[in-house]
Order: C-alpha cells, then structure tokens, then sequence
C-alpha cells in the first residue's frame, strides 16, 4: 500500500495487517474514542480516559498523554535503545522512526514497532472498556516485544 504515504501514513510491511489498520485509522482520527463519540452526538456517562480519570479520552490523550502510554514510550524508548520520545499527536508516533537516529533495516523496524505499541494500547483500553480487564505497562511492552520480534525475524530473513 505504498498509496498511503500520500496520506501521511507509511504503513509498514511487517507488522500485521490489523496494527497498520488501527494506525491509519488513529492517524485520520477515524476511532470511537470518548470525545469522537461525542462530536458524532453519542451520548456516553463520562469523557474521561478509562485509565487516568484525569483528562477528556482523545486517540492523542490514549496513545501519547495518559500515563499508560508514557511508560509504554519510555519502555519501548529503552529496548528500541533510542532517545525518550516526546510526542504529543499521532503524527508524532508516525514520524518517530524518521528522527530516533537509527537507519536502514532498524528504522524499519522501529517503524513497525511503534504501530504495534500503538495498536496494544488500543487493545489494552477496549480491554478495560469492554472487560473491565486491568493491564499494566510491563505485560502490553512484553506483548509488543513478542509481536515485534516475529515481526523482525521475518523481516531480517526476506531482507
């Protein structure tokens, strides 16, 4: 789908299907989130993240604010061994390979990565939502790291 860097969003070709999908869609702001609910005139009980209580639940807020996802990024910021992410927007995750400092097969890589970490958090929020099933920062990163390293292994054997 090389069509859809026009877009912004560069998908990436080993991460599964689904995780580039859930980013496209987060990156065109295309998910049911709290507030997107809300402007779509749903009524809901509360805007609030389901994690932090603390702020309006946004696709920027469940994937960059709240503090599930910080400790996602410094985690993955340790294993990927890149500088801390600041990122603020969706845009900003789907940018971070290009200005982590790695090149070639690892930026590639890191690419995939971050679209899986994004796609994790997701899952863990529908998770509370729907299960009221509560995850932690250590299991969603071990999810990744396990995702992540199929992925890699397959990319580094057809590269």
């Amino acid at each position: 789908m090389n069509g859809a860097s026009t877009f912004g969003f560069h998908w990436s070709s080993w991460a599964p299907n689904k995780c580039n999908i859930f980013m496209w869609r987060a990156f065109l702001d295309r998910l049911p989130t709290k507030m997107a609910l809300v402007r779509r005139n749903v009524a809901i009980d509360n805007q609030f993240c389901v994690w932090c209580e603390a702020y309006e639940e946004t696709i920027e807020h469940v994937l960059t604010g709240c503090v599930m996802a910080v400790g996602v990024w410094n985690a993955i910021s340790v294993w990927c061994n890149i500088p801390r992410p600041f990122v603020f927007h969706v845009k900003d995750l789907v940018d971070l390979h290009d200005h982590s400092g790695v090149v070639g097969v690892k930026k590639m890589i890191l690419h995939g990565i971050i679209i899986i970490a994004c796609w994790r958090l997701w899952r863990a929020r529908n998770d509370k939502v729907f299960n009221s099933k509560v995850s932690n920062v250590v299991d969603m990163v071990a999810d990744i790291k396990t995702l992540g390293f199929y992925g890699t292994n397959i990319c580094l054997r057809v590269g």
